[in-house]
């Protein structure tokens, strides 16, 4: 091995590959401070998009740009997106370590940009640097975990970094309103420089370069038809969820035909280019195939819930106005610990029982949660407890089963995905995985509101001209506003029926899921068959 491969003297052992010599397990003080570093990572760059969200209503009225909230937030998710894929493909090409800390440099740069904003389209740029960052922490950072941990250690960490998008869900908001009302909406960004430094600290510190055998070229061209083709997709649509445009829009319909037009081209050229970006040829792998379709329809699913949720709590079913903020947070409490303990949960699961098993049994559980919601009405209450602290009923009676189940299936798509594949795809593998799951979240978001809106169009019933006075009586009104409730809340109703579905359609993928968790690193002796693909890259790399 030449000494290009060697890692520092605080860096583990390991092969041209990056992965671990066999026999020199990490020490548990090395695993800790690794998981950490990515934990960081991870929770920043979930996190950021919600904190922005909350402060964005100041951050506009001081630039004077009301109707461009959406271009704000659509600049982090759209470029996030999109550099899933071209940063795990970086991860397997060069320094997986390297390629990880150079997300949290461009994270911090963006971070640092966005903080000394001056207008509205800086600071939609300096967001969409951003988002390009951080989308190299999921895919690259779980990449890392698959090749330095053994399975069973990586099948723990995987399910407690999974839990970081429902944690990012109710603590976003927290952290956004305190910095808003404490201080300037400048420290939403500049909070993330500390968390950023540490995370390099913690990683540069701890972690070899992990090369891979063999430095290949990167599909350049690959990487801008993907990049054009997710902007495409996903801009119409958030303009659709959340700035009024229709599905007949002209607009709409030129960007979702081009769209089209630069998928075709890209499926295309990966299918001729060597090593490209995306390669087609892992769908050929019956689990990632399976398991891409399944976390499209749950990322469906799981997105948008909350946001339905609050809005459904804050509007129809809270009881005061004045603490309508406190009580949204509270509820999606019973959503995300849930989740996060399912998650922690399957990954456990996961070195016992086949990937199937333990996505089943998740989508079963949550699909209770999921049907329950479909039963509410406006005079469900909250929350219903028994001696004080044991939930028994009310909304958060379908949260937890539903938080806990889909929590279960977030480690499994990864751990199944990167198992299936060899050393020099696992970051491929990954990254597939999570953008599927991310463009899942966003195409749910806007057809389910879509859906949703239309519903209560046809339900919205007509105020009694009275209410429309001066002095509207206060009876007549009343009951115009407690039938308008009623409509707007059956509206959501039936969009949760369609989301029961969409969880049907992931329980179809998942039944096709095969194989289990190995228990040892490849190359060494399990009574559990490593997969061939596995196999054969550790004996080539022997």
């Amino acid at each position: 091995m030449s000494e290009k491969h060697l890692a520092p003297s605080m860096s583990l052992p390991a092969d041209a590959s990056g992965v671990p010599a066999t026999g020199t397990p990490l020490s548990a003080r090395r695993e800790l401070l690794i998981t950490v570093g990515i934990l960081l990572a991870l929770l920043m760059g979930a996190l950021d998009n919600f904190v922005a969200l909350t402060a964005l209503p100041t951050i506009l009225v001081q630039f004077g740009a009301a109707n461009s909230g959406t271009f704000v937030i659509s600049a982090y998710v759209i470029a996030s997106t999109a550099a899933i894929p071209i940063f795990a493909k970086l991860s397997d090409l060069w320094s997986r370590r390297n390629v990880f800390l150079g997300g949290l440099v461009i994270f911090i740069a963006g971070s640092m940009l966005s903080g000394v904003s001056q207008n509205i389209t800086e600071l939609i740029v300096f967001r969409a640097i951003q988002g390009f960052g951080s989308g190299g922490f999921f895919p690259v950072g779980i990449a890392i975990v698959a090749v330095v941990f053994p399975p069973k250690t990586r099948a723990r960490v995987i399910g407690a970094l999974s839990g970081v998008f429902g944690i990012a869900v109710v603590a976003g908001p927290l952290i956004g309103s305190a910095i808003v009302e404490y201080t300037t909406w400048r420290w939403v960004f500049y909070v993330n420089i500390p968390v950023g430094l540490a995370g390099i600290a913690i990683i540069a510190a701890t972690l070899g370069a992990l090369r891979p055998e063999k430095i290949r070229r990167f599909d350049v061209v690959g990487a801008v038809l993907l990049i054009a083709w997710v902007a495409a997709i996903m801009f119409p649509l958030y303009q659709i969820s959340g700035a009024g445009w229709g599905w007949t829009d002209t607009r709409a319909i030129g960007l979702f035909g081009l769209a089209t037009a630069l998928i075709i081209g890209f499926i295309i050229w990966e299918l001729r280019v060597e090593n490209g970006l995306v390669p087609l040829r892992l769908f050929g792998h019956r689990v990632l195939a399976a398991g891409g379709g399944s976390t499209f329809f749950i990322g469906m699913v799981f997105f948008p819930v909350a946001t339905f949720l609050s809005l459904v709590v804050g509007v129809v079913l809270a009881s005061s106005a004045t603490n309508t903020s406190e009580t949204v947070r509270d509820i999606l409490y019973f959503l995300v610990i849930p989740l996060v303990i399912g998650a922690a949960l399957g990954g456990q699961l996961l070195t016992r029982l086949p990937y199937r098993i333990v996505t089943i049994v998740g989508l079963l559980i949550g699909a209770v949660g999921m049907v329950g919601l479909t039963q509410l009405s406006v005079s469900t209450p909250l929350w219903t407890f028994a001696m004080g602290f044991i939930p028994i009923g009310g909304v958060i009676i379908s949260l937890i089963p539903l938080g806990f189940g889909i929590g279960m299936t977030f480690p499994v798509f990864l751990l199944a995905a990167q198992n299936e594949v060899g050393t020099e795809d696992v970051g491929e593998a990954g990254g597939l995985i999570q953008f599927l799951q991310s463009l899942g979240g966003a195409v749910g978001l806007s057809v389910l509101a879509s859906f949703q809106t239309t519903r209560f169009a046809s339900l919205d019933p007509l105020p009694d001209p009275a209410c429309l006075s001066s002095s509207p009586p206060l009876q007549t009104c009343a009951s115009y506003l407690g039938t308008l409730k009623t409509s707007l809340l059956s509206a959501y109703d039936q969009t949760f029926v369609v989301m029961v579905g969409l969880v049907a359609v992931a329980f179809f993928f998942a039944l096709f899921l095969r194989g289990r968790l190995p228990k040892t690193r490849p190359g060494e002796k399990s009574p559990i068959a490593t997969p061939p693909s596995v196999a054969a890259e550790t004996q080539k790399l022997g």
